[in-house]
C-alpha cells in the first residue's frame, strides 16, 4: 500500500465513491453532501483540504484518505475512504490512515490530529481502537440514517501518543523516512570533515560584524 497527491484524474473517482446514496457516503455519514470533481478539485488546489490517493501494491486506487488543518498550527483533521464497499475489512484504510497521519507528524509537524466517524461506522473504529487514539467525546444524536439517530464519537491523538504508538509497533508498522538515515550519516561526515580543517565560516568574523557601528 502506499499514498500519493491526487491528480485530475482522481476528482472524478472520489466524486463517485461519495455519491449520494453510495455505501461509502452512508458509511462516511455524507449522505446529504453532493461533491462533484470540480468541487473536491477546488477544495484540494486551494488548501481547504488534501487528497491523497490509496494504492494497491499493483497500483489500484481504491481509496482516498485527506486532512484539513484546523484551529491553531499544528492540528489537523482527518477523512477517508475505500471507495468500493466489496474491498472493506482488508486493512487497506487502515495502512493509508496511517500513512497520512505518519506525514502529518513527520513531514507537517503536527502537534494534534482528529478523527470523527459515527458510531455505527464499524471499518473505521477498528482502526481508531487500535491505532493510539484517544475517544474525547460523543455528540448525541449527530447522524441520522437508516430512520434512526446515531451518536457521532470524535477522537484524537498527540505527537507524544504517536511517538510513544509507533514506537511500541515499529516491526509491524515501520516509519519510513524520507531521507535514509545512512544518507544522514553521511552529510555529519561531510560536514565534520569540512569543519576539522578551520575553514571560512560565519563565526570566524563574529566579533568583527557584531561591533559594527551604524554609520548614520
Amino acid at each position: 500500500m502506499r499514498i500519493e497527491w491526487a491528480t485530475d484524474d482522481d476528482y472524478a473517482l472520489i466524486a463517485s465513491w461519495l455519491k449520494p446514496l453510495s455505501p461509502a457516503a452512508a458509511m462516511t455519514a455524507d449522505t446529504r453532501e453532493f461533491l462533484t470533481p470540480a468541487k473536491v478539485k477546488a477544495a484540494n488546489e486551494d488548501g481547504n483540504v488534501r487528497f491523497f490517493m490509496a494504492l494497491t501494491s499493483d497500483g489500484e486506487r481504491v481509496g482516498a484518505v485527506n486532512y484539513r488543518p484546523v484551529n491553531s498550527s499544528g492540528s489537523y483533521s482527518l477523512g477517508g475512504v475505500v471507495g468500493d464497499w466489496k474491498k472493506w475489512s482488508r486493512g487497506y484504510g487502515a495502512e493509508a490512515f496511517g500513512l497520512v497521519v505518519e506525514h502529518l507528524f513527520n513531514g507537517l509537524n503536527a502537534h494534534r490530529v482528529e478523527f470523527s466517524t459515527a458510531s455505527y461506522n464499524k471499518e473505521t473504529l477498528k482502526i481508531l481502537t487500535k491505532g493510539g487514539f484517544v475517544l474525547e467525546g460523543v455528540l448525541r444524536d449527530y447522524h441520522f440514517l437508516d430512520g434512526m439517530y446515531y451518536d457521532r464519537t470524535v477522537w484524537s491523538i498527540l505527537r507524544e501518543e504517536f511517538e510513544e504508538y509507533a514506537a511500541a509497533n515499529a516491526e509491524h508498522f515501520p516509519v519510513i523516512d524520507a531521507i535514509s538515515a545512512e544518507d544522514k550519516r553521511k552529510a555529519r561526515e561531510l560536514l565534520g570533515e569540512y569543519l576539522a580543517n578551520d575553514p571560512p565560516t560565519s563565526l570566524r568574523d563574529f566579533d568583527r560584524r557584531s561591533g559594527r557601528v551604524r554609520s548614520y
